[in-house]
């Protein structure tokens, strides 16, 4: 069993190199406990600033997104069974303008979603034959 320093509070808790050790030996206990306050310093370190990064307001980034998603999409479907009940309202033909707009709204909606979250387009390459020119020195 490791014995314990019992003389200071600071290193209580640390195990000591073992009693038969000898002098060199003990000297590596020390430097690889070093190593390892070192190594475990550092983490907390950077443990402690990822924390406090997720903490931030800055993280309501995601919510925001999703809100403005949402609200494209509804409003899509709410302006075509706006323009639907509109165009029955005038033609007298109640539920069959409505409808068909109201899918219209829909696929407008989903229309919007998805050019929204897609990636940008990659810029394609020039054809052969249009390559641009350079100018004669």
């Amino acid at each position: 069993m490791a014995e314990r320093d019992t003389g200071s509070d600071e290193g209580a808790d640390r195990p000591q190199a073992p009693a038969n050790a000898e002098p060199a030996d003990a000297a590596a206990w020390d430097a690889r406990r070093a190593a390892l306050e070192a190594k475990l310093a550092e983490h907390r370190v950077r443990h402690a600033a990822e924390a406090e990064r997720e903490r931030r307001p800055g993280t309501m980034q995601g919510l925001a997104e999703g809100l403005k998603l949402g609200s494209e999409f509804v409003a899509g479907v709410v302006v075509g069974a706006a323009i639907g009940y509109g165009i029955d309202r005038l033609a007298g033909t109640l539920p069959f303008g409505l409808i068909v707009f109201l899918m219209i709204g829909f696929a407008a909606g989903v229309r919007n979603v998805l050019r929204h979250v897609s990636p940008p387009p990659a810029a394609r390459p020039p054809a052969s034959g249009d390559a641009p020119k350079r100018p004669a020195d």
